[in-house]
């Protein structure tokens, strides 16, 4: 029989068809979306809280800090969850449960707020704001979540603008009205709406801001607490939301074009794996190490969805 020589650009061609071909054949790849989230206070399980010891745990571990802010008598901003110093430093009984409104700023720093958590981080004072921006100041890559407790929201834009720090910080708050505040005060910065409470509450939360459009909000968050034992049904992975709710919350924000967030504060790898599989790309967590393992494991196993 006699052989057949195809010219070279024949060959090309049947090489480009089989190519496509097997192309065609095979899956699409999904996108590949990073996985991002806040350590809550900084992580609180895992370092002393709303620290800068805290802080720099959270942004080497990739991830970004949240700090709570406060006002102390003489108008400086603190980061400060409590009202008061008793719970997370070594403040004496005079002072101890003095509301942090009626102290001054020096009064506040006088006192150690990381060796009650471990020795290593002995020497921790109750930070300033101005210390965090400072450290993010000249350091794009460095983010924060501000979230709001007793603060003038116009001497926290002054600040924001003075040190030029408005594209790394994220403001959020429980009352979406806040949020707008800030960003028609500093358009640049980011703004997240928290929204926790029973199902019920958080699910009417969430309607409500969705019927505002989300108005001045690039990220809203929702709470997962653990289902109530015996006598409510158990939710998604044990949470009390169920997996209609939050897939059904993940598809109105991205068509908004913000992000869902959610802070499960208990987790394993399997409800992190659920989660990652229902499509959640942003976290907050009390346990910024512990949830990173968990996102590498999904990420390395053999049979898992696509890779963030």
């Amino acid at each position: 029989m006699n052989s057949v020589v195809l010219p070279a650009w024949a060959f090309v061609l049947v090489v480009g068809l089989v190519a496509l071909r097997a192309v065609a054949e095979e899956p699409a790849a999904c996108p590949k979306e990073a996985v991002r989230f806040q350590a809550h206070r900084g992580g609180l399980r895992e370092v002393p809280e709303n620290t800068l010891a805290a802080c720099r745990y959270a942004w080497g571990l990739g991830g970004i800090p949240e700090v709570d802010i406060c006002t102390t008598s003489d108008g400086k901003i603190i980061c400060l969850h409590d009202s008061t110093l008793a719970r997370t430093t070594d403040a004496p009984d005079r002072l101890r449960n003095t509301p942090v409104k009626e102290l001054t700023f020096d009064e506040t720093r006088k006192w150690d707020c990381g060796r009650w958590f471990d020795p290593r981080f002995e020497g921790e004072r109750v930070p300033s704001l101005r210390e965090v921006f400072t450290e993010m100041h000249g350091h794009p890559e460095r983010q924060v979540y501000l979230d709001l407790k007793k603060i003038d929201l116009g001497q926290l834009a002054g600040l924001i603008t003075e040190y030029d720090v408005a594209e790394q910080v994220i403001f959020c708050h429980c009352v979406q009205q806040n949020c707008i505040t800030l960003r028609e005060l500093t358009p640049k910065v980011r703004t997240m709406l928290w929204i926790g409470d029973k199902p019920d509450e958080i699910m009417r939360k969430f309607e409500a801001a969705f019927a505002t459009g989300f108005k001045g909000l690039d990220q809203v968050q929702l709470h997962l607490n653990a289902a109530a034992p015996a006598t409510d049904s158990e939710g998604f992975l044990g949470y009390a939301l169920d997996e209609p709710f939050i897939a059904d919350a993940l598809e109105r924000t991205a068509a908004a074009g913000i992000d869902l967030e959610v802070l499960p504060f208990e987790f394993t790898e399997t409800t992190i794996a659920g989660l990652l599989d229902l499509g959640v790309r942003w976290y907050a967590t009390d346990e910024p190490k512990r949830f990173t393992a968990c996102v590498n494991q999904w990420t390395t196993r053999a049979d898992g969805p696509a890779r963030p």
